[in-house]
């Protein structure tokens, strides 16, 4: 994958941390502390998006909607169609 170069600025308190952080857990460059840091923030909102889902999923009925159960769905569907021209 082509790498894209982004550019930070960081006052000075935040520049020493992240050097001394980066230092600390023995990351190459200050390049791959920013990847990481990035990766997890990423993986965190996945974790987020995800427990988001299960919850929703909690809730759900088992199995497939009845005949009626979607008679019901699209009839709703429509009106708020209807209701949304």
């Amino acid at each position: 994958m082509k790498a894209v170069t982004i550019n930070i600025s960081l006052n000075e308190e935040l520049a020493d941390f992240a050097r001394s952080d980066s230092k600390a857990h023995a990351f190459a460059s200050m390049s791959e502390y920013m990847r990481d840091l990035i990766r997890q923030r990423r993986q965190e909102q996945i974790n987020k998006d995800v427990a988001l889902l299960e919850k929703a999923i909690e809730g759900a009925p088992l199995g497939d909607p009845s005949d009626e159960e979607m008679a019901e769905i699209y009839a709703s569907i429509k009106e708020r169609r209807k209701k949304g021209k």
